[in-house]
This record gives C-alpha cells, structure tokens and sequence, in this order.
C-alpha cells in the first residue's frame, strides 16, 4: 500500500490546531454551528461565532469562559500556520486573559491549566526568540493538567502534542504521542462524547497522522476509515490516500 496522508490542521512548534477541552461536554448553542464549520474547514464562520460570542456578553460562567478559549484555540492555530501572526497575537492575548480568569477562580482545573500551556505553546510560533522559555512553561502547564486530573482530554491531547512535535533530542517520540492521542480517543468514546463533537474527529485525524508516522499504515488506513464512518460528510480529508 502506498503511504497516504491524512490532511490535518497543524500547528507551529508544539501545538496541533484543533483539540477540546473535555470539561465542556455539554452542547451549547454554537456547538453545532462550531461542528459545521469543522466539517468544511470554513474558518471565516469559526470567527464569525467567535464575535457572536464575544458579543453577547454571556461568558460568565467558567464552562461558558472555557467553550470560548476553545473556539480561539481551534483558529490560533490556524493563523499561526499561515503566519499571520499579529492576529494570532491578539486573539492569543484575549484567550490568556480568560485562561487567567479562570484560573484565578478555579486553579485546580485541569482544562485551563492545559490551555495555559497550550496557548503558551502558541507563542512558539508567534516569538520564536523565546521559544526556549516558552516551550518549557508550556509543558510545565501541561504536566500540572494531567498531575490535577489523569483523564482530562484537554491534557492529554496537548501532552501528545508536545511528544509528537517536539525534536527527538528535546524528547520527541512519535509513540509516545500516539498513546496519549488514543487515550483521549478512548476516553471520549466511553464518556459518549463522540456526536457532532469535532475534537473527537479530529483528534482521530492526529492518531491516523501518528501511526503514519510510526509506519503502522494499515492502522491508519483502519482510523481514516473510521471517521469517514462517524462523519461521511467532513470534507477536509477527502482527498486522502486513504479514501477507499
């Protein structure tokens, strides 16, 4: 079999573009519009809820602060990878003043504390002359997430992150990424989290990307097929090698 690839939203640096906090497990009111808009990559309607959001003056509550660091993550990414990095910036800068809001109310919760070091990892890519100091916070956030709470998505998916992006002499291990990936994966699905939830989707994309990664194809061809089941109509990955 010819080694495909799976199209995945990256990121610069330690980062993926796309990963959720599994504190939010509740459907709001854009959720699905967030899931459309994952489906077809359409990331002027991703910050066209941003605004939305930020408009209507609702998030007060930490679930509500959480849903919208979620919906700057996805899209930092995005702008990080398209090197448009003053409104990356921005957006980062608005996300961390919510990341602290919730930290200083809840400091033992474990999605923002790994949004912290996610949104940290972000300036990697936006200041690489810190990008030393910033990796550092960045995984010391991370580690803390996981320390509070072992099952947290958030954190093990940022944790993949970390292991599967960073250089193999900074302990960079392809492996060791795709177990923290599956575990989420997995955490998801027994928690039945998985409907019109686009992180769960995604974060199958990273597994599919890992075991490609670790020559594992026929996995990954067995984890593409997967979410060409779960969601037949996502149409970033269509063109994949895989799609058989």
């Amino acid at each position: 079999m010819k080694r495909g690839k799976i199209i995945s939203w990256k990121l610069i640096g330690l980062m993926i573009m796309l990963a959720f906090t599994s504190g939010l497990s509740a459907k709001t009111s854009y959720s699905k519009s967030i899931y459309d808009a994952f489906l077809v990559r359409d990331m002027a309607k991703w910050e066209n809820i941003i605004q939305s959001m930020e408009a209507s003056h609702s998030m007060t509550t930490v679930d509500q602060k959480l849903e919208l660091i979620n919906c700057y993550y996805g899209i930092i990414g995005y702008l990080v990878g398209r090197k448009q990095y003053d409104h990356a910036e921005k957006l980062t800068n608005r996300g961390d003043i919510l990341i602290n809001q919730v930290l200083s109310t809840a400091p033992k919760n474990a999605t923002a504390r790994s949004f912290k070091g996610s949104f940290t990892g972000f300036r990697v890519g936006i200041k690489k002359f810190k990008a030393i100091l910033l990796i550092f916070d960045s995984k010391k956030y991370i580690n803390e997430a996981i320390e509070i709470d072992p099952q947290n998505v958030q954190g093990l998916i940022d944790k993949g992150n970390l292991y599967y992006y960073a250089p193999a002499i900074f302990g960079g291990d392809k492996k060791t990424a795709l177990t923290y990936y599956l575990k989420a994966a997995r955490i998801m699905e027994q928690k039945k989290e998985t409907y019109e939830n686009w992180v769960y989707l995604n974060t199958l994309t990273l597994i599919a990307s890992a075991y490609i990664k670790t020559n594992n194809l026929n996995e990954a061809k067995q984890t593409y097929q997967k979410i060409k089941r779960e969601e037949p109509n996502i149409t970033w990955i269509t063109d994949s090698a895989y799609n058989q």
